[in-house]
Parts: structure tokens; sequence; C-alpha cells
């Protein structure tokens, strides 16, 4: 008999799954943020029912992962749009997500429904400008700059532009038998977060087209935050806040 008991196993592949357990916890993130007006007709069709939309700013994070649990050192992207969850309550949904990790990319998809896909990412300083890259099929989607550590901030400036930032709401899609497919929404909630440091400035944001990361639908207008932070957080649980019939 084989000593393979499908029932012990918790991920894929075999002794040496992909996707961890949760929560893990993301030591000393390093996090670009750059909060700009864009149109919100175009931000709108991007959102699924009964989401609702609650104003023209886009939110781009670029991550450096100095340390994540599981998933080792990589950087990571992500644009987020504000809405309102079916209870009121605010959150942020992510339309766009690229990053480097295969493990982070399948642990999105899988656990929280997050739209990942595999692409490079990048955030270092250049000289006194903090630079973040976001590219796939060798194109440059995204540019993302910040002047370096110029002015110290509290770490809460984001919050009070776009109220439940924090709480990432994804639609999760998956096949069943017979070729039905189930829906739902889920939302998750960084817990824990301890600041290191925080910085806001001067910052731009430069989208590209691109067929696979079609960002440049969120045209970028007037930038209202750059925002350059360092933190821990865990990634928790997520919850269904919306199941679809039929």
């Amino acid at each position: 008999m084989s000593p393979f008991d499908p029932t012990a196993v918790r991920g894929t592949p075999y002794g040496a799954p992909l996707v961890p357990p949760l929560p893990i916890r993301l030591r000393r993130t390093e996090i670009l943020t750059v909060v700009y007006r864009t149109d919100r007709e175009a931000a709108d069709a991007l959102v699924p029912d009964p989401l609702a939309l609650t104003g023209d700013l886009c939110v781009l994070h670029v991550y450096r992962m100095h340390d994540a649990e599981w998933f080792g050192v990589y950087c990571e992207s992500a644009f987020q749009l504000p809405v309102r969850l079916p209870d009121g309550s605010p959150a942020v949904y992510s339309p766009f997500l690229v990053l480097e990790s295969d493990g982070a990319v399948a642990a999105g998809r899988e656990t929280y429904g997050q739209p990942k896909k595999a692409g490079r990412v990048s955030l270092a300083p250049d000289g006194d400008l903090l630079v973040g890259r976001v590219a796939r099929n060798g194109i440059d989607v995204a540019t993302a700059t910040m002047c370096w550590k110029q002015q110290p901030a509290r770490g809460d400036e984001l919050e009070p532009l776009v109220p439940g930032s924090g709480t990432n709401v994804n639609l999760r899609m998956r096949e069943e038998e017979g070729g039905a497919w189930s829906r739902e929404l889920l939302a998750r909630t960084f817990a824990d977060p301890l600041l290191h440091e925080a910085w806001v400035g001067p910052a731009t944001v430069e989208l590209r087209p691109n067929a696979q990361v079609p960002v440049h639908r969120l045209a970028v207008g007037v930038v209202v935050l750059g925002l350059h932070r360092v933190l821990d957080l865990t990634l928790a649980p997520a919850r269904v806040v919306h199941r679809y019939g039929g």
C-alpha cells in the first residue's frame, strides 16, 4: 500500500507544498504607495457587483518583502480601488497584481481569489529617488517614484484618503464538477501591523499599455499621496462577504 495518504495532506506537491497554511508573518515589508486620481467610469468597470466603487482614487503599492515566511525575499505590486462591501463597510478591490514569487502567486489566487500574475517587480533607491517598477512580457507596465526620505510621517496617511485600505476584497472563482462555477467575494485584513518607519513626499506614476496586464485602463491623473513605509504584517485567513447564486 502506498504511504501517500491524501487525507493527511494539506497542500501540493506532496512533501513540499507551494501554498502555506495561514497565518504567516511578513517581516520588514517595504512598501511604496502612490495614490492618484483616475477615471471613475473606467475604474467602475473593473469592480464586480455588489461591491460599490466609492471614489475616483487608485492606489498603487509596490512591495519588497525582505522576510516573508514560506515565500522568502521577493517583490510584489497591487493596484487597488476603494469600494463598499455589501454590509456597508469600506475596503479596497484589486483588479491587477503582479509579483515574482510562484508561491505567492498561487497562494493569492487559491486562498484569496486575487488575480495575481507572474512578472518582474523591483523596489529600490536610485540615488535620491525610490523607484518601483512593475513589468511583464518585457514591458514596464508601471513605474512609481518618490523622493527619498525627505519628510517623516506617522504611517497612517493612507486610511483617511482610502478608508478600509487594510482590507482587500477579491473575487474567487472555482470550476466544479459538471462545468459549474462557484463565485464568492473574499475579504482579507492584514493583522498585527508593526510600523518601523514611514515617510511622505512628492511622487509620480507612469503606466504603459500591455494586453496581459492592462493597468493603463486606470489612467493617471493628479497624484495625491506618496508614502514609503517599512512594517511587519500578518497574512490572516479571509472571510466570505458574498456568494453568488447560479
